[in-house]
């Protein structure tokens, strides 16, 4: 198949400092939530999209959902059956997942998280050709191919000998 410069600009690195200032376990390095909040506006061309924030933890834009109370979100709710719970349709969906389940029962003293249902969840609230960005350590799949086109991969460093993580935006598509 060889190089294909269409494929190569869907993936993007970016080394950022770490950490922020609220030092939140589980937090996003310096300027993240910016730069790929950025980065959705360019793809689509929405210079102010209604956000949601999910697994928001200390990020700080756009409507805030999560389970903790005291990081003071918008909706405390389970992020497997939030939907009901919003009234609103958004345009970008951040959703920074715990990356394991341990590290779901000890950040958030939940259980397993069950990808398939808290992405449905928020397929149910995003407008079409919205973009959903899934941050994780791990490449995450698309979460209906019929439904959902991979439009961009930034892979994210913030020190050395530190796994990167990555971000992966899935593009609603007008079926």
């Amino acid at each position: 198949m060889g190089y294909n410069s269409e494929t190569q600009n869907k993936n993007i690195a970016w080394f950022l400092p770490r950490p922020k200032k609220d030092r939140y376990k589980g937090g996003m390095p310096l300027y993240a939530e910016e730069w790929l909040l950025e980065l959705a506006k360019d793809i689509i061309k929405k210079s102010n999209p209604n956000i949601l924030n999910l697994f928001c933890g200390m990020n700080k834009y756009g409507f805030r959902i999560d389970i903790k109370p005291e990081v003071k979100p918008d909706l405390i709710a389970d992020a497997h059956n939030f939907a009901e719970k919003v009234n609103q349709k958004f345009d970008i969906i951040l959703a920074d997942p715990p990356y394991s389940t341990e590290e779901s029962k000890e950040l958030y003293g939940t259980g397993k998280l069950n990808y398939s249902k808290w992405i449905n969840e928020c397929d149910k609230v995003l407008n079409k050709n919205g973009i959903i960005i899934v941050y994780h350590k791990y490449i995450v799949p698309n979460p209906n191919p019929k439904k959902y086109e991979v439009v961009k991969r930034v892979f994210i460093g913030n020190r050395v000998w530190h796994l990167p993580r990555v971000a992966i935006y899935f593009r609603k598509k007008e079926i």
